[in-house]
């Protein structure tokens, strides 16, 4: 699996109500919130990743959520991200609705996947 280097265009939490008019089946109730990532390889293309969680007053996530085994997948997977890519050591502390803006810039590794581009986290 060959990776390729991507550059993060965007990064934004959004309200999953504020992105879909009716929930997507298979989001439980308590996952409220998105975090949208995009980026661009050098020979322009796009390639994106969205993680699913529920943001907490303080701006935290709980990446050690009770629940259904595909809520606590997601959660797990937002954590992988955050750590492969070094954005947060301790990712129960790590503000993501304040910090995210600074992701600008940060290089990702794109890998191909079902014939599409899909940004890489172990």
């Amino acid at each position: 699996m060959d990776r390729i280097e991507a550059v993060i265009e965007a990064a934004e939490v959004r309200k999953v109500g504020d992105i879909f008019r009716k929930k997507p089946g298979g989001l439980r109730f308590n996952e409220t919130d998105a975090l949208i990532v995009k980026a661009r390889t050098r020979d322009g293309r796009q390639v994106g990743a969205t993680f699913y969680f529920c943001l907490k007053p303080d701006g935290t996530f709980e990446d050690h959520a009770l629940g259904a085994d595909a809520a606590k997948a997601r959660r797990r997977r937002l954590a992988a991200f955050l750590k492969y890519y070094r954005i947060a050591e301790d990712v129960s502390d790590y503000k993501l609705k304040e910090r995210v803006d600074e992701w600008k810039g940060r290089i990702v590794e794109a890998v191909l996947s079902d014939g599409e581009l899909a940004i890489y986290y172990h």
